[in-house]
């Protein structure tokens, strides 16, 4: 049995390295429940099926693919598996073996018609409901797994297995699947996604968002969530995202109460749900969060302030509340209802900041990040200058903000957006050339004038970033991410020699900021070692500047025989500025 992660990206779910999705988990978990022994169950990444040559080294009798993505974006850990390679995978794999079941999970359940019809014909099976459901039937047939299909699919009076699971289902199959992590490549440093709920609690939803799709919101028993940590933990897993919910702060609400489409948050939920977390993984080394929605803390903002208090009493520092503005333009926000007006979405960042602005080793406790989308219905050339106003007043204001992600709609059948398009209340993106220019020109004027100042304001130089990941390399550049939620990208100089030491070893580095670009940061391995710097890496030490760097780098040559503190102190009378702006008790890789 082979569970093959081509990763998955969706508004309330990712898993690209280092992260890994519950559909994974749920499926090996699945199996297990339906009496397949762990040790027949593998696990294989696309990155790792495309190092071996888009080849399976072995026969499978029964393979299930997880793979999908319904919003755009770059990754550094892993390159997304796309339709044209799950077709690729399909049709070799029954050719070199036409007896091998294979069946097909996760987001691209939302697939073209076409792309469905296709995956069909070549003989592989796309559910349209829980992929894990599925495994489940055909593990505990009491014939074989091609007996099973044979019953389950091909005698189905029409092609759409759409049965979903229920949350005692997930409960068991969370458990059995926990050990997938062991397995992983990434393993031990993965961040687990851990589902709360799914479907929006939203009574009236933003109109192209898939997340609706899943009907009305199902929450999970904060039990089951808990049993889930446990086992996850007592295997050595120690970094964690509440990622599987449109919303964290509506965990266990109060769904009798509607105020302005949203439901009453209930800050005790968050209390039992952190603390508990807390109480099963006492040693954990991440806990971060994804979504949480604005117009929600606008509406209910004393609700709100108890819950950020709450998640940054329990959380760990540098964390991430990605909130869903979308557009500052007041027709834009009418037409595809909106989750708040510009002057809900500030008040919402100044509550974050309340709490999460609060440094802790030297990172913020809690920041929102802003997600902006060009392509809604309603859009013209005076949208782009909106977003861009209001993120230039966030800036004056002194309010922090961690990212801000600008991307473009990709248009799913059956939202309001799609049925927009189709009857031409909307226009589809890209079809005014001169509306797309000006997202491209207020874009790239976003990056250069807002994105670069946010960066210093919350890593400034002298800032230490722990648990670095290495992660490729680019122009000069190694290119690693800080084990988190929407980690900042860090580029180290390929002649800090130090830093090759950890790209070798596979483990995380601490980096010490040097300074910022416009979406990632500079940065040295830290402790610093001056003795182990090729010229590029010493040009960014704080405070020699480009000028004597040439000539203290040659003078550096004359003391090699001088030892890193000699070298440190020679430095500092030139001006360095190399004291972090925090010491903790850092390992050293000998």
């Amino acid at each position: 049995m082979l569970i093959l992660d081509f990763y998955v990206d969706e508004p309330a779910c990712f898993g690209v390295p280092p992260y890994l999705s519950p559909y994974c988990r749920y499926a090996a978990g699945a199996l297990v429940a339906g009496g397949i022994p762990q040790e027949k169950i593998q696990y294989l990444t696309v990155d790792q099926w495309r190092n071996q040559g888009k080849t399976l080294s072995d026969d499978h009798e029964l393979i299930l693919l997880v793979a999908g993505t319904t919003v755009p974006g770059k990754y550094l850990g892993g390159k997304i598996g796309t339709v044209a390679e799950v077709l690729e995978f399909i049709r070799k794999q029954k050719k070199e073996d036409p007896s091998c079941t294979i069946l097909l999970g996760g987001p691209i359940r939302y697939a073209d018609r076409e792309i469905q019809d296709e995956i069909r014909n070549l003989g592989a099976y796309l559910i349209r409901g829980d992929l894990e459901v599925y495994a489940e039937m055909l593990a505990s047939h009491p014939g074989s797994i091609k007996q099973a299909a044979q019953e389950i699919f091909e005698n189905a009076k029409y092609p759409v297995f759409a049965r979903k699971r229920d949350y005692e289902q997930v409960d068991r199959y969370a458990t059995r699947g926990a050990f997938l992590t062991e397995i992983h490549p990434n393993s031990p440093y993965l961040i687990l996604e851990l589902e709360t709920y799914r479907g929006c609690t939203r009574d009236v939803f933003c109109s192209f968002c898939t997340e609706a799709f899943y009907g009305k919101p199902e929450f999970r028993a904060l039990d089951g969530i808990l049993d889930e940590v446990r086992e996850l933990y007592s295997l050595g897993n120690r970094y964690f995202r509440l990622g599987r919910q449109a919303d964290l702060m509506t965990y266990l609400p109060d769904m009798n109460d509607f105020q302005n489409s949203f439901p009453r948050p209930i800050p005790e939920s968050l209390e039992l749900l952190y603390g508990g977390i807390r109480r099963e993984a006492p040693d954990l080394k991440l806990l971060h969060l994804d979504n949480i929605n604005p117009g929600l803390i606008s509406t209910f903002p004393e609700e709100s302030r108890k819950i950020i208090e709450i998640i940054c009493k329990y959380n760990t520092a540098g964390d991430t509340a990605a909130m869903g503005m979308e557009s500052a333009d007041p027709v834009v926000i009418q037409k595809n209802d909106l989750k708040a007006s510009p002057e809900e979405i500030k008040r919402a960042i100044e509550i974050v900041n309340e709490f999460g602005a609060k440094r802790d080793q030297g990172l913020p406790r809690l920041l929102p990040g802003l997600n902006l989308l060009h392509g809604l219905a309603g859009e013209s050339e005076k949208t782009f200058e909106h977003n861009y106003k209001f993120l230039q007043d966030i800036l004056d204001s002194g309010l922090l903000l961690r990212r801000i992600n600008i991307r473009q709609t990709v248009t799913y059948r059956n939202t309001r957006l799609d049925r927009m398009q189709r009857t031409g209340e909307s226009k589809r993106p890209g079809r005014s050339e001169r509306i797309h220019q000006r997202f491209v020109y207020y874009r790239d004027k976003i990056r250069k004038e807002i994105d670069h100042a946010f960066l210093l304001k919350n890593f400034p130089v002298g800032t230490l970033l722990h648990e670095v990941i290495l992660e490729s390399t680019n122009e000069g550049y190694y290119l690693g991410r800080p084990l988190g939620s929407y980690p900042v990208t860090v580029k180290i100089p390929l002649d800090d020699r130090q830093a090759a030491m950890y790209l070798e070893s596979k483990t995380p580095l601490t980096c010490f900021v040097t300074g910022a670009e416009e979406r990632s940061i500079r940065a040295l391995s830290f402790p610093l070692r001056i003795s182990q710097m090729g010229s590029i890496a010493f040009s960014q030490i704080p405070g020699i500047g480009r000028k004597a760097s040439s000539r203290l780098f040659a003078e550096l040559g004359k003391r090699k025989e001088s030892g890193e503190k000699e070298l440190q102190d020679w430095l500092i009378t030139q001006g360095a500025r190399i004291q972090p702006a925090q010491l903790q008790d850092l390992p050293t890789l000998v």
